[in-house]
């Protein structure tokens, strides 16, 4: 593939998405969902007349099916509406969506209140994206139209149309994520991917800096990372201001971009399938970047976002365990396992923003950094390691109101063993097996800068989406098989603007 066959399956207008309309009634839909709430039955049926005499449950998963001229009208039950989360109604609206496509219906009808239109319409997008990026014959079936109904929608129509919009803008910013993911390693190396960010920030109007090799000279935790590829690794910066301008604090966004991990030298045994996928905390980020452009958000300060690439290969240059590098900011590493490299590019690209923008006081790393926090939490939620309780407090709940679910682990620096009796530090803990994925976010705060007074210490907050990007073979419900769950840009967008 070259860079511009990437860029073009990036491009919203050539993902087969169906078109999202409001309108005033179902007309003309030969299929219709019907979400009702567990108690709220009877609002339901008087917005449904042809119902009123029928048994319709709000009972979560309870399905009703009537005919009412012509068309198919499926009642979901929700559950109560104390248990009706974003998370809910995307894949709701999502898995309703998949589940009628294949029968080919020209209108599908969604019944959707204005509040939660956003939501839906990020659900639709998401899981109508299709894998089949490769084959050589596409499905080119006519996607459907999905519309929107509601009496209410007449009154307030701009807010509507621009309620679908952000929705849509959110799906895209996924699906970006979903696709640069299941874009398979021998066609997206460091090289390219970099080349793919550097045309999409043209393309979107926002500034990006790729650090020349010379700059990179003595990052070396990030060169060692790539020392065993064909590929140099690579440093990518976004830079995003408030609709104001400049501020004079800044927040850091990094993410990581591992193009391809064998897990190096000391190698991944049989867990190398979706290893592609391990440049997924960068290709969030780059999602994010397009959501906030798109969606015309406003960063709370000054942002930058950092992709640091590389490629984690077995060639007689690669790292090797019992070697010493020296970190951007001058601390020594010992490598322990070849492995544990996803840690060491952050690291680097931590002491870049040390380096180069002196007022960044808060840090955010996003990463497929390690199994353990997919045998802690699973697929489920998104683990986090925070030195502050109220950032820490502040993430959860946008994890909550975006559907991006974190657990928030343990600040507590006795799980800090990431020791070496010949360097600073190891780039993994003597315990290995244990809290892997909270010593992981100790080492990476080891190279934040810190502050003499307690008050102006830097925030920092890593997450480890190892398990929520949920790269299950067999899909989901609401999602295609091979394209993982487009997790990070939600919740990211939340704290940022």
């Amino acid at each position: 593939m070259t860079t511009t066959q990437i860029l073009n399956l990036l491009d919203v207008k050539n993902q087969n998405l169906p078109a999202l309309e409001p309108v005033s009634s179902f007309k003309g839909a030969s299929i219709v969902f019907v979400p009702v709430i567990e108690d709220e039955e009877k609002k339901t049926k008087n917005t449904f007349s042809f119902a009123k005499k029928e048994k319709i449950s709000g009972k979560n998963g309870k399905k009703t099916v009537l005919i009412n001229k012509d068309c198919e009208y499926i009642f979901v039950g929700m559950g109560k509406r104390k248990e009706i989360t974003n998370r809910k109604l995307r894949r709701f609206y999502g898995s309703s969506y998949l589940s009628v496509v294949s029968k080919k219906p020209k209108v599908i009808g969604m019944h959707t209140p204005t509040e939660w239109l956003k939501v839906t319409a990020e659900g639709i997008h998401v899981s109508a994206l299709k894998s089949d990026i490769l084959k050589s014959k596409k499905d080119k079936d006519k996607t459907p139209k999905v519309i929107f109904a509601s009496p209410t929608y007449k009154a307030k129509m701009a807010f509507v149309k621009q309620e679908i919009k952000q929705g849509k803008t959110l799906a895209a910013g996924k699906n970006t994520m979903r696709i640069l993911g299941a874009i398979p390693p021998n066609e997206l190396s460091t090289k390219k991917y970099a080349e793919v960010i550097v045309n999409l920030a043209k393309k979107w109007k926002v500034k990006c800096e790729r650090v020349s090799q010379k700059n990179l000279t003595k990052y070396n935790l990030l060169n060692a990372v790539s020392a065993g590829s064909n590929y140099d690794s690579e440093l990518l910066i976004f830079t995003i201001n408030p609709k104001k301008g400049k501020t004079k604090k800044s927040t850091a966004v990094i993410g990581k971009g591992l193009c391809y991990d064998s897990g190096g030298l000391q190698g991944k045994q049989n867990f190398m399938k979706f290893m592609k996928e391990d440049m997924a905390g960068s290709s969030s980020v780059v999602g994010l970047v397009y959501n906030i452009a798109h969606g015309g958000l406003n960063v709370k300060e000054t942002t930058y976002f950092l992709l640091p690439l590389a490629e984690n290969m077995m060639g007689s240059k690669a790292m090797r365990a019992d070697d010493v590098y020296t970190a951007g900011d001058g601390q020594t590493v010992e490598i322990i396992h070849t492995d544990a490299e996803g840690r060491l590019a952050l690291a680097d690209a931590i002491c870049y923003v040390k380096n180069n923008f002196k007022n960044t006081h808060k840090f955010y790393t996003i990463a497929t950094l390690t199994g353990s926090c997919v045998v802690a939490l699973g697929e489920v939620y998104t683990g986090v390691v925070c030195n502050n309780d109220e950032l820490s407090a502040v993430v959860t709940k946008a994890g909550k109101d975006t559907g991006d679910h974190v657990h928030v682990g343990p600040w507590d620096m006795e799980y800090d063993d990431n020791n070496s009796p010949v360097a600073d530090i190891a780039n993994l803990g003597e315990n290995q097996r244990d809290a892997g994925w909270i010593k992981a976010g100790m080492f990476l705060y080891k190279f934040v800068p810190k502050a003499k007074k307690e008050e102006n210490q830097a925030k920092f907050c890593h997450l480890d989406i190892a398990g929520s990007i949920d790269m299950n073979e067999k899909g989901k419900a609401w999602r295609s098989k091979g394209l993982s769950s487009g997790v990070g840009v939600g919740l990211l967008t939340e704290l940022l603007t």
